[in-house]
Order: structure tokens, then sequence, then C-alpha cells
């Protein structure tokens, strides 16, 4: 429970979702998932591999690839992934009031090509995503899945999430897909839409060699992978939404890089400020340095334990840093993430720390006031009693 009263919002947490997240999706397109003898699950959609794990090892703290003895099956996963009330207890438990929640399964629809696939697939999981958040709505919120295979209809599930599933951000991942980066100007639409509707777009990367991943083309090893996939894949999309004038073309636009660690802000942009004086001419839209740009209109998630927070929050700006805990992903820090937190920020002057904790990340998802702890629990008590009374006869 959070007796500090510092405002701590989780800007990167993750559901878990259940088969039955897929049930309204057209039979030809709803995803399938099936086991093999070495526990791994293979995701398939319309015959055609997007994922291969063992998704509860995926989602459940602590868990490790490296051992397969101890594989989960995605029924076995961290039960607050599919479960909102254990996640809440969760989230009690570690001092977090309000949590933006992204998908599992669903970073790695990515890989589709066919919007007539992809579009089903995005609506039937926000569906699922609003049941979930429905159990909290002033503590859980979603970050919306939107099929850029169809940049129209990408558009039109993000005015939807937000005006009628009361989502607060949209998700993409920096990888290219059909071929297309996130500069491609095919994307209009999709930026127009989420500028209009207040909608917070939410980079989010997700380790894979089946979606277009920077350094897949090298000797393949997990660990490496997931660190240049997480990090780089994040940092040249930031280039590109900056260098081929999507922010200047959208400076209303509000964008978040998730669980890619934050260190790499000041190096980035300083050098980003640095080519953009010799090559600047290569980019007509660019009208302000780089820096201005991501100062204006851009946040970062930093990991909980990374170290280098209090030396470089003030090179990228202390309004501009949130952060993630990743829960309840194998490699998430749970329980003690907040606690992992105030430890790494202790350096830090107590008016930035709460606004890492929690201010920045209210404001960036435009969150509402959460509800003191008393309220929520006297709120339970009457909900709790309404279930127990015997329906009321009529007539």
């Amino acid at each position: 429970m959070n007796t500090s009263r510092q405002l701590v919002v989780d800007a990167d947490g993750h559901v878990v979702e259940p088969r039955r997240a897929w049930a309204t999706v057209p039979e030809q397109y709803r995803p399938v998932i099936t086991a093999d003898a070495h526990g791994y699950e293979h995701v398939v959609v319309d015959g055609k591999e997007i994922l291969a794990v063992p998704l509860g090892t995926l989602a459940t703290p602590g868990a490790h690839f490296s051992d397969p003895q101890s594989f989960l099956a995605l029924e076995d996963a961290h039960r607050g992934g599919s479960d909102p009330s254990a996640r809440l207890i969760d989230m009690d438990s570690e001092g977090i009031d309000q949590a933006v929640l992204f998908p599992s399964v669903g970073l790695y629809f990515w890989a589709l090509d066919d919007p007539r696939a992809a579009v089903p697939i995005a609506r039937a999981y926000n569906d699922w995503l609003a049941s979930y958040c429905a159990v909290d709505p002033t503590r859980l919120f979603g970050a919306a899945m939107i099929p850029v295979q169809d940049p129209l209809a990408a558009a039109a599930e993000l005015r939807r999430a937000r005006h009628e599933l009361g989502f607060v951000a949209a998700f993409v991942r920096p990888n290219p897909c059909r071929g297309r980066s996130l500069s491609d100007r095919a994307y209009e639409p999709v930026w127009e839409a989420a500028e209009e509707s207040a909608m917070t777009i939410a980079v989010h990367e997700g380790s894979s060699v089946i979606v277009p991943t920077l350094g897949s083309d090298r000797p393949f090893n997990p660990l490496v992978l997931h660190a240049v996939s997480h990090t780089f894949e994040e940092m040249l999309a930031c280039a590109q939404l900056i260098a081929f004038g999507v922010l200047e073309r959208h400076p209303q636009l509000r964008v978040v890089f998730l669980e890619s660690s934050g260190g790499w802000v000041p190096f980035w942009l300083e050098r980003l400020d640095e080519q953009a004086e010799s090559f600047g001419a290569f980019c007509p839209e660019l009208r302000m340095a780089p820096s201005e740009y991501f100062a204006r209109q851009c946040w970062i998630s930093y990991e909980i334990d990374e170290h280098t927070l209090p030396a470089l929050a003030p090179f990228i700006g202390e309004d501009r840093i949130v952060w993630g805990s990743d829960y309840p992903h194998h490699d998430a820090t749970f329980p003690g993430a907040v606690d992992t937190l105030r430890r790494t920020m202790a350096p830090l002057p107590p008016e930035t720390q709460a606004k890492i904790l929690g201010v920045n990340a209210a404001g960036l998802y435009g969150l509402p006031q959460p509800q003191q702890q008393d309220q929520r629990r006297h709120r339970g008590q009457r909900q709790a009693q309404t279930r127990t009374q015997p329906p009321v006869k009529q007539g």
C-alpha cells in the first residue's frame, strides 16, 4: 500500500492475454496457441507463426528461458497478468497507485502482413483489455493495439480506443511493419488521430527474430538480440520521428519510449544535434535541433535500477522521465520494484523524485487523480455488500 503520499504511476506494466482474449476474432484469423514437446508455445495466425516461447515463463517474474525444465505454460503464468483483482493486490503491495498496461503476446502481431487478420485481432484485444481495466478504472489504464497494417483502420481503432474504451495511449513498435518504418508518410492518419484525440503514442519493442529487428542478421544470441533490439530500435525510431518531420508536422503529438533504458537519451540527442549541423539539409522539415523536439514532445522510461539516472536526469530534463515495472514479465523486479527505484533515485532532490515516481507519467497519459486508499477500501466494501445482498423481488 502506498503510504508515502507521493503519487506512484507505473508507466509500463503488462497484461498476459488468456486464450479467451481472441474469442471474437473470426476463426480464420483467430490466434492458435499450441505447445510442443519442449515446452515452447507457438502462436500462429492464418498459418503464420508470430511467436514461439513458453508463455508462462515469459509472464512470470524471476522465471528463466535458459532452464527448459522450469518452463511454464500460459495457464501457469503469474496470476496478476490476466486477473485484474490479483494485480491490484500486487500493486497495493508495491505501493503503486496507477498502471498503464501493454500486451505480452500482442506485441508480436506486428509481424502480420494481412490487415484482414490484424484489424479484428486489435479490436478483440482492446475489448478484452477494456474489460480488464474496468475492474478499477481509476487505477488501471489501457494502451491500445492499433492495426498499422492498415493505417486508416489504425487511426479509426485509435479513436475508438480513446473515445469509447477510455484508453490513454496507443502503442507502436519501432520495427518496420510491412516494410514501413514509423516515419513513413502512410502513417499520417495515425499521428493525426493521436494528436486530435490527445492520445499518447508509446513506442515499445519486443525482442524477436520474426519481426524485422536490428542485429537479427548477425550471429544469434538472446542476450545480444534483446539488448540491441530494445535500445537500438528505439534510438532509431526516435531519430526517424524527429529527422523525417513527424514531430514537426504534429507539434501536439506526445511520444514516450519504453523499456529501452534511459541512459542513451543524452548521448543520442547530442549526436543528432551534431549531425544536424552537417547533414541537416537532407532533412528539410527539421526546423529545430533534434534535442528541442525531444524536449517539447518526448518522454523516456528509465529502468528502476539504472544507476545513471541521478547523473543524467539534468541532461534529459526531470519532467521527461518516467519508469515502468515490466510486471509480470520474467525480467521484472517483483516484489520490490518501487523500493528499488527509490534507492536508485536517492541522490536526486525530493521534488525530482516525486516527478519520476508518478507526476510525469500522470501528465504524459492524462490520468485522473487516483482515489485515496481508504476511499478504495470503502468502495470495495460497498461493492462486496451489494454482491452478497439478495435480489429485490418486484411486484
